[in-house]
């Protein structure tokens, strides 16, 4: 698991560039910076929607809500549905859940909707973007494939057959912290 964010291996973890200066929650400067589009919530019950850019300790620590949460949330619900929890158990859950969520930076890149992939009553980590074809097939063909849920993948996503996507970033990799099984997402334009 990562040193910096849990769910985020530490060589998959991406620092804004120098288009972005300081933290849009604490206005830290001279700090690494990630990316988080959503909001936080303020002391006065207002809300502050502009933020992309975050520091490390406010994305632990601050009450951010990412905007792909209204969305993101449903994914979760529907995993602990299947779960066949008691409801006690499912509200704890889902609690756990969307705080691993918010403190997250939304690494990687869904091009369509956030759609990390869920195991053992957890987030996954995102361990990286395949590097080369050979890692592109190897996740491909061995991870399980996660779209919303755990899914059957298309005979597209042959790839070898029907050739390589057209992003470096469709495809994603995601490893369970718990049971160490591993998951792909493929997100596309």
């Amino acid at each position: 698991m990562g040193q910096i964010f849990e769910f985020i291996a530490d060589a998959a973890l991406e620092v804004l560039d120098d288009y972005y200066t300081e933290c849009h929650v604490c206005n830290s400067t001279g700090v690494d910076l990630y990316t988080y589009q959503g909001k936080l919530m303020l002391e006065d019950g207002t809300v502050d929607d502009d933020i992309y850019a975050v520091c490390a300790d406010c994305i632990k620590t601050q009450p951010l809500i990412p905007s792909g949460e209204w969305a993101y949330s449903q994914t979760i619900r529907d995993y602990l549905t299947a779960q066949q929890t008691t409801p006690q158990a499912y509200d704890a859950l889902l609690q756990k859940l969307l705080k691993q969520y918010r403190q997250t930076p939304q690494l990687p890149l869904f091009l369509q909707y956030d759609d990390r992939p869920l195991c053992c009553n957890t987030l996954t980590e995102f361990t990286g973007y395949p590097a080369d074809e050979k890692e592109l097939f190897h996740i491909t063909e061995n991870n399980t494939y996660w779209e919303k849920q755990v899914a059957e993948k298309s005979e597209y996503m042959d790839f070898r057959k029907y050739g390589l996507p057209e992003g470096e970033r469709d495809i994603a990799a995601f490893r369970c912290p718990a049971c160490n099984k591993a998951y792909f997402t493929f997100q596309f334009t």
